[in-house]
């Protein structure tokens, strides 16, 4: 029998680490499964107030000395979920270690935090954790990723202007829906008739689900559970507008 005590705190866990950018794991042994996505975004900071501000000469002046630290695109394993991670340089040498080794799109490596809450010892260990299929491989390179670049310049322009960044650069406007979702709606619409799935097509002016852009994805799910209503699912639909 599932002992709930843990089943419980593995899902307040995933709790904690949802919403937002960030790949949180804020407490000593909090772990994620994670697969790297995309290129590394690297930045000279130094650590004032709390926080990682962008080195500059003038703080060069002051007699600062700036460290690394790199930011990465990251899914979570489990749920598909894009998130950022940010480490330190010594983190970034064991991945490009483990990329050289392993490949950075063949697996999913747990990275887990050793040391307490606010603990300047703190550190992370990333391990494989396991290899991923053809078509995992191909599902993880295919999600949306973070514009880096473009979130830590809104985290900026709000640090300086004592407000929330918006989440308005974090995804690509242009990018299409994530697969899950795509796969989700494709299934549905393969158990009805074909005049179902043109009128989902031309509805949504694409050739393919996967090709929906993210700002019409619930759209898109909601006319697909419409359609699911109206139509009877003894005519199966051609598979063209499913494939990759």
């Amino acid at each position: 029998m599932t002992n709930m005590w843990e089943q419980t705190a593995a899902m307040a866990k995933q709790h904690e680490q949802a919403g937002g950018s960030w790949l949180k794991l804020a407490n000593d042994g909090d772990s994620a499964v994670v697969v790297f996505l995309g290129e590394p975004h690297p930045r000279s900071v130094v650590f004032l107030d709390n926080k990682y501000v962008l080195f500059d000469e003038k703080l060069k002046a002051l007699g600062h000395k700036s460290s690394l630290r790199v930011a990465l695109n990251v899914a979570i394993y489990g749920t598909k979920e894009v998130k950022v991670l940010e480490q330190a340089v010594t983190f970034f040498n064991t991945l490009m270690e483990l990329r050289a080794k392993y490949g950075m799109e063949k697996w999913a490596f747990e990275v887990k935090r050793r040391g307490a809450a606010k603990d300047p010892k703190t550190t992370y260990s990333i391990l494989p954790d396991r290899q991923l299929s053809e078509e995992e491989m191909a599902a993880f390179q295919a999600l949306p990723q973070h514009d880096l670049a473009k979130l830590y310049a809104a985290e900026a322009a709000a640090a300086a202007s004592g407000t929330s960044p918006t989440g308005t650069a974090t995804m690509k406007s242009n990018e299409s829906i994530d697969v899950k979702l795509a796969q989700t709606m494709a299934t549905a619409l393969k158990g009805l008739p074909r005049e179902a799935v043109d009128r989902f097509l031309q509805k949504f002016g694409v050739q393919r689900i996967r090709d929906i852009p993210v700002s019409k994805g619930e759209l898109a799910r909601a006319f697909v559970d419409a359609l699911v209503t109206e139509y009877s699912a003894e005519s199966v639909a051609d598979v063209d507008p499913f494939g990759p």
